[in-house]
């Protein structure tokens, strides 16, 4: 008897969460929200903001001199930035504010005299917080650390024999040159496959999407409280559990539905990669139960299904914009600041 009355249970569980589904898709216009929508932004996104991407970094460098020249030599043959020459740094910091280069690299007047005099110089590293940053700061981190090097085995070099260090210096660049190199093949990102044109569209519709129509769908509750089909069902031999477990069941199926189409139209549209299947599917899983969640709550607070519609719609917008799904992180400060914040770093040589 026990297990008839919980496979009872269950069954009536699944019954109302089956009702729920398909009253969300009776209405054709939640199968183009709920479905179409987020592949068209995906591919919108894509196609305007995921092609490949060149980083221009401005570089204030006056000097002419052997080490200026190496400096010079070994930025411009940087691999995966475009170097662009600026005449003083106020115009540098000017570009970067105006978004005319993404960073800038800052080399004070009289490089080489005060390197040859075995004086520290200071190079400053400008840029704005946004997604660009660290791998353009990466890149030119490489390439003056190489130039570093060089310097540091000149001055060595003119310690032990007495030699100039400039002449030193030239004569380390020159067999450094000479060298064997040690390189990295680097694939993908750090999950060891590569993001692509369209997946942080993907990654960012999907987040976003999944809770409006978790939050949406709350609407459905406050219909059924209205319509008296809450009363009816209570009417019935079913408990008030059975009826929550129905409804939450039925919302959390909706909003996992979703995603699961947005994966695997994206996957299979625009070769979106995913990454660990498992890890992805734990990650969708819970998002779904936090949308579910949220639902439920406005659904059972308030009263009116337009003014639970709009405001789902509104705070969902809101959050996603300040969680990232729809703005990077990256690009606000400790507040959301007016104009671009400038980060700057020193590279002490």
């Amino acid at each position: 008897m026990a297990g008839q009355c919980h496979g009872g249970k269950a069954m009536k569980v699944l019954t109302i969460a089956g009702n729920s589904v398909r009253l969300l898709f009776r209405d054709r216009s939640n199968i183009f929200f709920v479905l179409i929508l987020p592949i068209v932004l995906i591919l919108v996104i894509g196609l305007m903001f995921g092609g490949a991407f060149t980083p221009r970094v401005g570089v204030v460098l006056v000097d002419d001199g052997p080490s200026a020249a190496d400096l010079a030599g070994r930025l411009d043959s940087t691999e995966g930035i475009d170097v662009v020459r600026v005449g003083s740094e106020e115009d540098a910091r000017l570009q970067v504010r105006r978004n005319q280069v993404d960073a800038a690299l800052i080399v004070p007047d009289g490089y080489d005299a005060t390197l040859a005099a075995g004086d520290v110089v200071t190079l400053a590293f400008i840029t704005t917080p946004d997604a660009n940053a660290f791998e353009v700061q990466t890149l030119l981190d490489t390439s003056v650390a190489e130039h570093a090097a060089a310097i540091r085995a000149g001055r060595f070099a003119a310690d032990v024999t007495g030699v100039g260090v400039s002449a030193a210096t030239e004569q380390a660049v020159a067999i450094r040159a000479d060298l064997p190199v040690v390189t990295i093949a680097a694939e993908g990102g750090a999950g060891g496959e590569a993001v692509g044109q369209f997946g942080f569209g993907a990654v960012n519709n999907l987040v976003l999407f999944v809770f409006i129509t978790a939050l949406t769908s709350s609407t459905a509750l406050i219909q059924a409280r209205q319509l008296g089909v809450s009363r009816r069902m209570f009417s019935t031999p079913t408990s008030a559990g059975t009826i929550i477990a129905g409804e939450t069941l039925g919302r959390f199926l909706v909003t996992l539905l979703q995603a699961l189409f947005i994966v695997i139209a994206s996957a299979l549209l625009f070769g979106v990669k995913w990454g660990d299947p498992l890890g992805a599917a734990m990650i969708v899983t819970g998002f779904s139960l936090v949308g579910t969640g949220a639902g439920m709550l406005i659904g059972s607070t308030f009263s009116n299904a337009e003014q639970a519609g709009g405001l789902s719609v509104f705070f969902s917008l809101v959050l996603a914009a300040l969680g990232g799904a729809m703005v990077p992180l990256e690009l606000f400060g400790d507040t959301v600041p007016i104009g671009r914040q400038l980060i700057e770093q020193d590279r002490v040589l």
